[in-house]
């Protein structure tokens, strides 16, 4: 298969061979009987891969699965990791983990070091038998952190650290700030997380642990880590502050929550920086019931997968913020270095794993979205996993 006329990263015109699922050439006037895709006007991206992935209201299903599939097979994501809402026991874990290799995408699994009745969970075994790391909430009372670290340490596995202690907030739905006063709602406190990042900066220096600092939102988090740290941030918090939720907008109402204008500018400054590692589209899809309720009331979430790319070129590429290449290391390369994966760049002997991307279609948003009243550009064509096209 060779693909013509490809706008690589949105650059170089050149054209792309693949063969048996791999990039083999990459060079002008190639030709071949096999297979022509014709890519012209088009950018050829290498696929996103998301390190925070979650099922539809939190529930695990055979259908939510097939779905999330579809959804990014559509959407441009190769690879993902699922994060952990379920207890199985260790046989339905195996099970599970079985039903995850038949997918085509890659799909990881993370588990929670508590289950749902804040017991440990057999750690050493579901490792063993396939997850990729563990997740940790950072409040969690010290002897828990303590086994989680040696847990980490021993199997050799990193750690997504959730820095949020809900002990510094009453109940808060939202960024505590002048808005949530304007709107009469409970803030969450900025203390809340960046005392966290603190802490566990300290207890994974001290354990020598790989952690992945997950979902920050605020400048005094980041001021408190350096360029070694592994900081994951979503793509709304760089996007949207909390004036989003004026008018009780519940779409709005994420966890973590949308932050202040300030901290905003300043996680984008971060990224433009590599101060940010990976960027995620925070998927955390809920049902219309459980978001067309009172603020107080909605679910916190945000079906996030969709739109990532074209979020990605209307906020960031667009606007000359940053290069296709440049902001592909934090959507690709090194979420993908992170997994393992051969794949991630647009470079001989890489698993052919692109997005054939359209920056000039105009790309509408559902009415309820965050993004509802944005203009959202770019739409992906034709998406190739291991040389195979969806």
């Amino acid at each position: 298969m060779i693909i013509k006329n490809a706008k690589i990263y949105g650059e170089e015109l050149k054209d792309i061979q693949i063969l048996e699922g791999k990039i083999t050439q990459i060079a002008n006037g190639l030709h071949d009987n096999e297979e022509i895709i014709d890519a012209q006007g088009l950018s050829v991206l290498p696929s996103f891969v998301d390190l925070n992935v979650n099922f539809k209201n939190d529930k695990f299903s055979l259908e939510h699965l097939d779905i999330l599939e579809q959804e990014c097979l559509k959407s441009g994501i190769s690879s993902i990791v699922l994060r952990d809402k379920m207890d199985f026991e260790e046989e339905n874990y195996t099970l599970f983990l079985d039903r995850l290799k038949q997918m085509k995408i890659d799909v990881f699994s993370s588990i929670r070091v508590l289950d749902s009745n804040k017991k440990l969970k057999n750690l050493s075994t579901l490792v063993n038998k396939g997850a990729l790391g563990l997740e940790l909430k950072s409040s969690s009372e010290a002897n828990i952190v303590k086994l989680a670290m040696q847990y980490a340490l021993m199997k050799n596995v990193p750690i997504f650290v959730e820095c949020y202690n809900e002990g510094f907030n009453d109940g808060g739905v939202m960024n505590n700030s002048d808005i949530s006063f304007e709107l009469g709602l409970v803030g969450m406190n900025a203390i809340s997380e960046y005392s966290e990042v603190a802490k566990m900066k300290q207890i994974a220096k001290f354990y020598n642990v790989e952690i992945i600092y997950d979902g920050l939102t605020l400048k005094n988090s980041l001021e408190l880590l350096s360029e070694d740290d592994c900081i994951l941030a979503s793509i709304h918090h760089l996007i949207k502050s909390d004036e989003a939720c004026l008018g009780f907008n519940t779409a709005a109402k994420i966890f973590p929550p949308l932050r202040s204008k300030e901290d905003r500018d300043f996680l984008k400054q971060a990224l433009k920086k590599n101060k940010i590692k990976f960027l995620t589209s925070l998927h955390n899809p809920k049902s219309i019931s459980l978001k067309d309720l009172a603020f107080d009331e909605a679910a916190f979430g945000i079906h996030g997968l969709c739109d990532f790319i074209s979020l990605c070129y209307t906020f960031f590429i667009k606007n000359g913020f940053l290069t296709w290449r440049e902001l592909c290391k934090f959507t690709s390369k090194n979420p993908s270095e992170f997994l393992g994966l051969n794949s991630g760049i647009i470079e001989i002997g890489k698993e052919a794993n692109l997005v054939i991307f359209d920056e000039d279609e105009e790309n509408f948003t559902p009415k309820g979205s965050l993004y509802a009243n944005d203009k959202l550009f770019g739409k992906v064509k034709m998406h190739m996993i291991k040389g195979e096209m969806f």
